[in-house]
């Protein structure tokens, strides 16, 4: 399968067969969406990765969506809120780029600046929006490996949060679930007309 046939093969998936990912597989998919660019470097997130033992049990959580209670993995992103100067989180990813202490403090404020001036939820925001990049990285590295997928943000934030156990600086910021599908997809993929959506422009 070449990368444009994969992506014309990924769809979301409503429901799973109950054949397992296997390990490998799902080795894989992690660590495309390690590999994620992410705004400053931050890399603002953790995977965590539910098994099918626990779907039925998240799925309550997600407003009893299928492909949830019927996946194989189910992997809760979570953003971070923890990006302001003060953060060790922040600091030790700034620290990172940073050739000596001099160079730290200089970057440390260009890096952070805008978070310092951010509540926690807008902060939250952001990482929101950033955990879209990994959360598409590992659709892709998933159905290049033949296994299907779907991203779900329909779930009751606080509810997912207090089933896994999960606080600050944390926050549940996308649900992936993963598996095969257990029958054909009922629609043939639907997408704009590229002159509807690419622009070349001009002065």
């Amino acid at each position: 399968m070449t990368f444009e046939e994969s992506l014309n093969a990924r769809h979301a998936c409503k429901k799973f067969s109950d054949k397992a990912i296997s390990s490998k597989d799902l080795d894989f998919i992690l660590e495309a969406g390690r590999l994620a660019p992410s705004g400053y470097g931050f890399e603002p997130w953790k995977f965590i990765v539910v098994g099918n033992e626990y779907s039925a049990q998240l799925a309550k959580c997600c407003y009893n969506q299928e492909n949830v209670a019927t996946a194989s993995y189910n992997i809760v992103i979570l953003g971070r809120m923890d990006l302001k100067s003060k953060d060790e989180f922040a600091r030790a990813q700034v620290r990172r780029f940073a050739t000596d202490d001099a160079h730290f403090e200089q970057i440390l404020g260009v890096y952070t600046s805008w978070a310092d001036k951010l509540s926690d939820e807008e902060i939250f925001h952001f990482s929101q929006t950033q955990c879209y990049l990994p959360l598409m990285q590992m659709m892709n590295a998933a159905i290049f490996r033949g296994i299907d997928s779907c991203a779900i943000g329909g779930f009751e934030r606080d509810k997912v949060e207090e089933f896994l156990g999960i606080k600050k600086p944390f926050g549940v910021a996308v649900v992936l679930s993963l598996g095969y599908k257990a029958s054909e997809p009922h629609h043939s993929k639907k997408r704009q007309d590229k002159s509807q959506v690419i622009e070349f422009w001009k002065k």
